[in-house]
């Protein structure tokens, strides 16, 4: 549906480019017939547009998440030693932000062996988890999570995310999480993501309805 939106975007873009350059060509403002030279340059338009639109929309879908497929430099630094539960914690999000995402699984997995009411631990676990395209393994921690804090608020996000987008979509989970979510945030929520993914889960993601929502300005009112 997202495709064809685009596609129904480039013919009315290469329309208002023949009726603009037939009005320039044309030897009298009433002639009607086909402007051949005009009819050459919006198809010229329309094929670009196409090929841009089918390029990205090849990429967006074969682009790798290279959050875990690489080393990265980070700012922060490791905890000096791996004792309690928040060091383990500590030294996975270090692992996490330099790309090295299997070894931070297994630091709060140690985390959680220390400490196991570490609800933070069981997010972040899951969202790694998540980036590395685990989500089948990324929902009981969730879940976990959720239950030792209800108010998560990333955690709630993160679940909703994985029925929207990811895996076992189940839309009607996903709004009742992101519900849970905007009631949380109170007025600040239109701060935060949180409205876009709410609807998107309300009209069965990028439909026809979801884009009037978008262009009305709906995604900035939810709650």
């Amino acid at each position: 549906m997202k495709l064809l939106f685009l596609i129904v975007i480039a013919l009315v873009i290469s329309g208002c480019v023949y009726f603009f350059t037939s009005q320039r060509f044309s030897k009298s403002k009433k002639d009607k017939k086909f402007n051949w030279r005009s009819g050459s340059i919006a198809s010229a338009v329309f094929v670009c547009l196409l090929v841009i639109i089918v390029y990205g929309a090849y990429s967006s879908e074969h682009q790798p998440d290279m959050q875990c497929r690489s080393i990265h430099t980070s700012t922060s630094q490791p905890p000096e030693s791996l004792i309690t539960a928040n060091d383990y914690y500590s030294q996975g999000n270090y692992d996490y932000d330099i790309g090295n995402c299997t070894k931070a699984v297994n630091d709060y997995t140690k985390a959680l062996l220390i400490n196991p009411n570490f609800s933070q631990a069981y997010n972040n676990r899951a969202y790694t988890n998540m980036r590395l395209g685990n989500y089948q393994a990324a929902l009981p921690d969730l879940d976990k999570a959720i239950a030792l804090n209800p108010k998560y608020f990333q955690a709630l996000m993160n679940r909703g995310d994985i029925h929207n987008f990811y895996y076992q979509i189940d839309r009607k989970s996903a709004i009742a999480d992101y519900e849970r979510v905007a009631a949380i945030a109170g007025p600040s929520r239109s701060k935060t993501s949180v409205c876009g993914h709410l609807l998107l889960a309300k009209d069965n993601g990028w439909t026809l309805r979801a884009y009037l929502d978008f262009f009305t300005g709906a995604f900035a009112r939810c709650g």
